[in-house]
């Protein structure tokens, strides 16, 4: 069974009715650098057949450009997963997940991130990193300014940074967030 048909099968929340297309193929190389936003969101079909394959799968992905294509100069590729693999929904509208929710779907990241051996697991916003370290058993270090802090856990490493939608709320510097974000890429295969 792949591991698309293992998160497929998967019946252990209420939220699978809503679940989008799942990855099946590992992104080739040794410098595949794994997006992790926090849930899957919810798109019409419609919408979903006329989006670019990553856009559709990560709709964080288009945010993060400039840091994407600044690494693929240096021979990374990418591809966008979640903490949640469906997006919860109360009467049709999205909601966060419960700690129960993601308890029950951390697996299937961590199977992911076994199975397609990514350089470094990029974990976009605080709902994902502050849910992911403590199940890692991994403790939370304040980042300052742009240099974003590198977790490491059974040889994989893992990045926490600010979600890109927040740019705009916070009215950060971009440049500088995108240069957080490639340094903290670059820095994760010179250790």
């Amino acid at each position: 069974m792949s591991l698309g048909d293992n998160i497929r099968a998967c019946h252990n929340c209420g939220t699978k009715k809503y679940q989008l297309p799942i990855l099946d193929e590992a992104p080739e190389g040794d410098k595949v650098i794994m997006c992790v936003d926090y849930t899957a969101p919810l798109l019409p079909p419609s919408e979903r057949n006329n989006m670019p394959e990553f856009d559709r799968c990560f709709p964080a992905g288009p945010m993060l450009e400039p840091a994407l294509k600044d690494l693929a100069r240096f021979g990374y590729t990418f591809y966008g997963s979640y903490l949640m693999k469906c997006p919860p929904l109360t009467n049709g509208a999205p909601r966060k997940p419960t700690r129960y929710e993601i308890k029950n779907c951390f697996h299937h990241l961590l199977e992911e991130i076994e199975a397609y051996h990514p350089h470094s697991v990029l974990m976009l916003g605080q709902g994902v990193y502050m849910n992911v370290l403590p199940l890692l058993g991994l403790p939370f270090k304040k980042s300052y300014g742009y240099y974003f802090n590198i977790y490491e856990y059974n040889g994989f490493k893992f990045i926490a940074a600010p979600h890109p939608g927040t740019l705009d709320k916070l009215r950060d510097n971009t440049s500088l967030y995108m240069e957080g974000i490639v340094s903290a890429v670059r820095r994760c295969g010179e250790s």
